[in-house]
């Protein structure tokens, strides 16, 4: 659709360099002049518009009953640093779009529906998918290191508290997303029904030497931190590889103390990210982890973030395999291996998501692309979804 373009090419810039790089990460200036522009955008869209205390903006379409239940579309406004255009930004035009294509057609609504651009989704001091675990009550308010946190970014215990939503009128959460993989553009295929979303867990691993004089000490009298992290790197890609199922393990992350030339490394601190749909394949993996790294070296391993694996709903999941076989849209059903809001949003009400093609996998960068004709497509079949849910009374 025309307006999704022209609302994306034009929200984008918000936060872009020379380069065509978009950095509206989290708490900067571009992130607010993005959401006082969404705020604008969704008030244009003949929405009842409001920003809650922690940054996540709000529209709503209204369908005038009593106690109506409550259909939710999202995504996140921000970015990654020097990210793409569609990450996110997709999902929140793509949604406040349909809802005002319903309200052009005066297609008659049976619920209320509920838009959100959420804040801080990708990862930030204060946690990823901040926003909708703000909403979901998920912060950790009682921890005053958090809270501390939370203060340097503007936000008060009770700013934190405040933003949770009552959900007891909410019937599901829909995102529309680019995938950020290869799959569906490997495939040649339009749209990804997806599944359910990984489960996200990092550590940071300490592995101790002993530093001493890098001309003086013979390789043979040597206990180098670095030399025992990097063999087990080499055992954790290893073992992922074995695990197999989809399993993902990374160390993108790696400090190397004292940090001089001339000195044999006497502790390196690195941070180890896992994800899979199965919690028992990531505690297998961490069993087997902790046994092999112990034998190579004198580590520590703490964790440090830890998100469940959540499943989509099979409702939703079928609504959207029968209008894409309806439509002859070709399909895949797949599990997500990026986190997203509705990692949160699970928890409390059924989720649906669509995925649309990343041209060679590519996010999280300036060359992140997908086709506008791929983006009709999954627009199509998110505003379907959304009739479909509506012409339902229950």
């Amino acid at each position: 659709m025309k307006q999704v373009r022209e609302k994306i090419e034009e929200f984008s810039k918000i936060g872009m360099d020379e380069e065509g790089a978009v950095s509206r990460i989290f708490g900067s200036k571009f992130m607010k002049e993005g959401q006082a522009e969404i705020m604008e955008y969704f008030h244009k869209c003949g929405l009842k518009t409001w920003m809650d205390s922690v940054g996540n903006i709000h529209g709503s379409l209204e369908c005038g009953k009593e106690n109506a239940g409550e259909i939710l579309i999202g995504s996140h406004l921000d970015t990654v640093k020097q990210g793409g255009i569609f990450d996110g930004l997709l999902g929140i035009v793509a949604g406040a779009e349909a809802i005002k294509l319903l309200k052009e057609e005066e297609f008659h609504l049976t619920k209320d529906i509920h838009i959100i651009a959420t804040n801080g989704e990708e990862g930030n001091e204060l946690g990823g998918t901040f926003g909708s675990r703000a909403m979901m009550g998920l912060l950790p308010c009682g921890s005053d290191e958090y809270l501390e946190k939370a203060a340097a970014y503007g936000y008060s215990k009770e700013d934190l508290l405040h933003a949770q939503m009552d959900t007891s009128h909410a019937k599901c959460y829909l995102e529309l997303h680019i995938e950020q993989g290869p799959t569906l553009y490997n495939h040649g295929e339009k749209i990804g029904i997806v599944t359910g979303i990984v489960g996200l867990r990092r550590y940071r691993v300490t592995v101790y030497g002993i530093g001493n004089h890098a001309g003086t000490t013979m390789m043979e009298d040597r206990e180098d931190a670095l030399v025992a992290a990097s063999r087990i790197i080499l055992m954790g890609d290893e073992l992922a590889r074995r695990t197999g199922h989809n399993f993902v393990e990374t160390v993108g992350v790696l400090s190397v103390f004292p940090g001089s030339a001339p000195v044999i490394p006497s502790r390196v601190e690195m941070i180890l990210e896992i994800r899979n749909e199965d919690e028992k394949l990531m505690d297998d993996f961490m069993e087997e982890y902790q046994k092999q790294a112990r034998m190579m070296a004198k580590i520590k391993i703490e964790p440090v973030v830890q998100k469940s694996p959540v499943k989509c709903s099979e409702k939703l999941i079928d609504i959207t395999e029968k209008l894409c076989r309806q439509k002859q849209i070709s399909y895949r059903k797949m599990p997500s291996g990026a986190t997203h809001d509705g990692n949160a949003m699970a928890l409390k009400m059924p989720v649906g998501m669509i995925f649309v093609p990343s041209k060679k996998g590519i996010s999280h960068s300036k060359e992140e692309w997908t086709d506008w004709d791929d983006i009709d497509c999954g627009m199509e079949i998110l505003i379907e979804v959304i009739k479909f849910l509506e012409s339902r009374e229950e």
